[in-house]
């Protein structure tokens, strides 16, 4: 009897002192988000609150717990509901200042809706950051701005007015006479030479010793011409008075 009374008090020690270690961690796990958030570590950079969308819509920020880090998620709402949904499930890498995770807005109706992340560690507990009023636009998707330049504006030049000589004004001598004008020396006319001068007859000088050179030039080649005929008369005799003394 005595022996079942001290089972039944270590019993008892064992399951108090269970009780005392595990109600911290069930108060840590009854508040999941009592870490400290200060230094940025679940940030939404883009879209940001009240940004109109289409399409394939880029989620870019921050997910980083340093070592304490167990995953993030994505999660999607309709505006003031509590309907989240995944979009991508859980992430296992650490994300700083970049791309989140993407959300195709067109599997959903176009309306209002929140993207909330959740940056989670070990125990639990996490970090949370959320972005509303998301404008889903896929029926008719805002038109992007685009830049132009303003257009430069011609500017009319000035019309040229026709310049007037200021007229110089003459400076009187000392007695009062006009200063007299230089006038500049007249041009000295140069002489033609006349015709058929430096020749003889009315011919040029030029002309006659251009003849002359022709003439001689003409007789050079007959001169040439003969003797290189008779240079072949006198060869072709040679081979005719050979072969008659050979045969």
């Amino acid at each position: 009897m005595r022996d079942t009374q001290k089972i039944i008090r270590l019993a008892l020690a064992v399951l108090i002192t269970g009780i005392w270690l595990a109600a911290p961690l069930a108060r840590v796990r009854a508040a999941p988000n009592a870490r400290d958030c200060s230094a940025g570590n679940a940030t939404i950079l883009t879209p940001q609150s009240g940004a109109t969308v289409a399409g394939i819509v880029q989620i870019e920020g921050t997910a980083s717990l340093g070592g304490d880090f167990q995953y993030y998620k994505l999660e999607v709402a309709p505006m003031g509901t509590e309907a989240w949904g995944d979009l991508a499930g859980q992430a296992k890498e650490q994300v700083v200042n970049g791309q989140l995770g993407v959300w195709d807005s067109a599997s959903v109706s176009d309306g209002a809706y929140m993207i909330r992340l959740r940056v989670v560690d070990p125990t639990g507990n996490y970090c949370e950051a959320t972005v509303t009023n998301i404008k889903v636009q896929n029926s008719s998707p805002p038109t992007p701005t685009v830049f132009e330049p303003p257009t430069p504006q011609e500017t009319e030049a000035p019309p040229i007015q026709n310049a007037v000589p200021t007229p110089v004004p003459t400076t009187p001598s000392a007695q009062g006479t006009p200063a007299a004008t230089i006038t500049p020396p007249r041009a000295v006319p140069s002489r033609t030479p006349e015709a058929g001068s430096g020749g003889i007859g009315g011919i040029e000088i030029d002309q006659i010793v251009a003849a002359v050179g022709d003439f001689f030039v003409a007789l050079g080649r007959i001169f040439l011409f003969g003797v290189i005929a008779m240079a072949s008369i006198f060869f072709f005799v040679g081979v005719v008075y050979f072969v008659r003394r050979v045969l």
